[in-house]
């Protein structure tokens, strides 16, 4: 059952539809408010298209999310033998991190020579991937569905915002949806690309809307009561009726 969200649901029909500038829509919302509900309404109503859902903060590297979304395009029938012939030749060479103030040179040179290449070989990665993509996308767009983007840490969450995001974008073949506490600044060049959208609390009529489709008699006309309680946070409201009892309502 989805509750509202009308303003976000339809600008997101007219970015697939390619009728609006913007390629993706970022929405922004603290926790609880439903960021993730959306995404998984959004896929619910494009499931008739190639769509993939990342929730980044199950990600600990750029592999990880390279390789969850080439499984799922694999799953939905798209070619992915060029991205894992490229990934096998790679390899899984490690990152380096800098964790200790004080480090050799050599061992310096050494870690900035592996990060570089890994650098270089997740951006081959991502170009494949993305064209891969695009060569299965014919008459509709592809749908990358990106959740919980706060949980990235650094070099991912850069990743992200400096390679994956703008690859997505300039290929004209993919619409993006991200969700997170807080979302990405992408640099002028593809900023433009792009809109994020605050998700606000529910009011109180769409509070008393949830408590019809519940079925819950008892609690018709009490909207303003529950909102009242639970400060139209959506989390909040769906742990009160889910855990609602009669007994704890005068009739």
């Amino acid at each position: 059952m989805h509750v509202d969200r009308v303003q976000q649901l339809d600008e997101a029909a007219r970015a697939v539809g390619g009728s609006e500038p913007h390629r993706a829509l970022f929405f922004e919302g603290q926790e609880g408010i439903g960021k993730t509900a959306l995404l998984t309404e959004l896929h619910r109503r494009h499931s008739d298209t190639t769509i993939f859902y990342v929730d980044l903060g199950d990600m600990f590297s750029e592999s990880d999310v390279l390789g969850a979304v080439a499984r799922q395009a694999s799953r939905q029938g798209v070619r992915m033998d060029s991205f894992r012939a490229l990934r096998q030749r790679y390899g899984e060479a490690p990152s380096v991190v800098f964790n200790h103030a004080e480090i050799k040179k050599a061992n310096v040179d050494l870690a900035l020579n592996v990060n570089s290449n890994r650098r270089m070989q997740n951006d081959a990665l991502t170009d494949e991937l993305v064209a891969a993509l695009g060569e299965s996308a014919h008459s509709s767009r592809i749908i990358m569905l990106l959740d919980s983007f706060e949980k990235c840490q650094a070099p991912l969450s850069d990743w992200i915002r400096r390679d994956l995001l703008p690859e997505l974008l300039t290929s004209g073949r993919v619409g993006v949806f991200l969700a997170g506490r807080s979302v990405p600044s992408l640099q002028p060049q593809h900023s433009g690309l792009t809109r994020t959208l605050a998700l606000p609390p529910f009011d109180p009529s769409i509070v008393e809307e949830w408590i019809a489709l519940s079925g819950i008699e008892a609690l018709k006309g009490l909207g303003h009561v529950i909102w009242g309680g639970t400060g139209g946070l959506p989390s909040m409201i769906k742990e009160f009726l889910s855990n609602y009892s009669t007994a704890e309502w005068p009739s």
